[in-house]
């Protein structure tokens, strides 16, 4: 039976706050032999492949007997449709009931609530003060697009490092650097954007510099990469600024430290390095961010006109002596480019650019991929890639569970085909509403059907969904696992969440899976 601490009042002790971590080695993911498994980034590494490399709790013969653990009610302020980032998960952190592994959590109005991991127990919660000379806004902004909540996904330092540092981007527009072990700020906040309210995405964190990307030009923040140096403490701005940079899981880092990302609708003039609905490639330094590479597909203007964003963050990894890269967005098509050369001598020819494989009906508000991908090996070392997509694909996978009208997870293998490297259609998931980004775990795929209803356009009252009408027409989330080789369901929460998510994916580390709910519900599934 699962402990709900829903009934029991929440904590507020003088000293307050998250675990802090910065990712010091590119290779980040890799703990060392004897450490608990952590999840201390967005998509769990800098590369964003989603790939929890330490999991030994959770396997294809538990995946069956998985059970709530635990459930926390917070007090957490929803804004607009956001209420919490995806999990921290970390161990080791000294707090007053012991040495314990704990789940951090930031909530849409600049909270963090921390949590035994084991238990669910609050440890504590703290409301980050607001530092901008910018007086905050009432309200929650401007219906579900610019919603006035924190949106990045904290980072927190890796194991192993001389010391642990908690970085929040709350929504002021500042960076704060805390101790994990109490909450307390170790230096001022910075201010790493330029005005408040600027809609940032998951943090990065490679060599001592933090990272993020700004999407949808949020109170008149401009959209583009950001990186602030924790040793010179400078904060330095990507120019010019581009379409809106949305990919949720905020750029991916290459083993090399080339940072990407994509942008969406905007202006295009490459001459000027207006580059929107393109793959960017940028390079870190001497506090100098420098435009390395891009790649821009041959119909970006049609893509542009039907607001067919490239709007997920892109995955990395190594395959034969370099970094390849996937990413894709709404379009229903994916791309693979090559680190060497992301758009070859014209910058609009990828490694590879799949046939239609979703969204036929050129669908800009539910169908297509978003948010991120997710890629692993296994044992034989095949290369698989994992993405979440909306509605159904243009054709049947070679093994799939039926019809999917909401979309679910696909999947990919990346093989050598005829001399080139390609992407084939493995297998896809069962119907999901609104698949999150997948996470991969011990030969497991953790999928959360986040319930979500993502139209924009009312096309019987005119004009968009309110934020108060979406959430009206939404569902509870379900969490899935699916064992990776074949997409067969192992295992389903059914109706034991109570509320949707969005854009909030799950964690996984230490036999724990861990998310939080539109309705401030914090829950963990595991095995006992």
């Amino acid at each position: 039976m699962a402990r709900d601490w829903s009934l029991r009042p929440l904590r507020r002790p003088g000293m307050v706050l998250l675990v802090g971590l910065g990712l010091t080695a590119l290779g980040h993911g890799r703990i060392a032999l004897g450490q608990a498994a952590e999840w201390t980034t967005s998509s769990y590494n800098p590369q964003r492949d989603a790939w929890q490399r330490n999991e030994t709790k959770l396997n294809r013969n538990n995946a069956g007997k998985i059970q709530l653990l635990w459930k926390l009610k917070t007090d957490n302020k929803t804004m607009g449709m956001q209420s919490f980032r995806e999990p921290l998960i970390v161990s080791g952190i000294h707090t007053p009931g012991g040495v314990k592994t704990v789940a951090i959590l930031a909530g849409s109005s600049n909270d963090v609530f921390v949590m035994d991991a084991d238990t669910g127990a609050l440890v504590w919660e703290k409301k980050l003060k607001w530092a901008s000379s910018q007086p905050q806004e009432a309200g929650e902004g401007r219906g579900f697009i610019c919603t006035n909540a924190l949106s990045a996904t904290p980072v927190i330092t890796p194991a192993g490092e001389k010391e642990r540092v908690l970085y929040v981007l709350t929504t002021d527009g500042y960076l704060h650097m805390l101790a994990p072990e109490t909450g307390d700020e170790k230096e001022a906040p910075v201010q790493m954007l330029g005005g408040i309210y600027g809609k940032p995405y998951g943090l990065n964190l490679v060599n001592g510099v933090v990272y993020t990307i700004t999407g949808q030009g949020c109170g008149g923040v401009a959209n583009a990469l950001y990186a602030y140096n924790t040793a010179t403490k400078k904060v330095t701005v990507s120019s010019p600024p581009q379409g809106g940079l949305w990919g949720t899981a905020g750029p991916a880092i290459g083993t090399d430290g080339t940072i990407y990302f994509a942008s969406g609708d905007h202006p295009y003039d490459a001459k000027t390095g207006q580059l929107s609905t393109s793959f960017q490639a940028y390079t870190f330094s001497n506090d100098t961010l420098t435009l390395k590479d891009y790649y821009t597909p041959s119909n970006y203007k049609w893509l542009t006109i039907r607001d067919l964003d490239i709007n997920a963050s892109q995955v990395v990894f190594p395959y034969k002596g370099r970094d390849l890269v996937v990413g894709g967005g709404k379009e229903g098509r994916f791309f693979l480019l090559d680190s060497k050369s992301i758009g070859g001598a014209d910058h609009q020819t990828p490694l590879f650019r799949s046939e239609l494989i979703a969204n036929a009906n050129v669908n800009f508000q539910t169908e297509g991929t978003w948010g991120s991908f997710a890629a692993w090996k296994d044992r034989s070392g095949t290369q698989w890639v994992l993405a979440p997509n909306g509605g159904p694909t243009t054709f049947k996978f070679p093994v799939n569970y039926g019809p999917t009208p909401n979309g679910g997870i696909l999947a990919f293998k990346v093989v050598d085909k005829a001399g080139k490297i390609v992407m084939t259609p493995v297998w896809q998931s069962r119907d999901m509403m609104t698949a999150e980004a997948p996470v991969v775990a011990n030969g497991l795929v953790f999928a959360l059907a986040g319930g979500e209803f993502t139209g924009q356009a009312n096309e019987v009252e005119g004009g968009l969904y309110s934020a108060e009408q979406r959430i009206e027409r939404s569902i509870p989330a379900k969490l899935y696992v699916l064992d990776a080789q074949t997409g067969k369901e192992l295992y389903s929460s059914g109706d034991q969440v109570k509320s949707f998510l969005h854009q909030a994916g799950l964690s996984v580390a230490g036999g724990r899976v861990i998310f939080g709910t539109f309705d401030g519900t914090i829950y963990c599934f595991g095995i006992r």
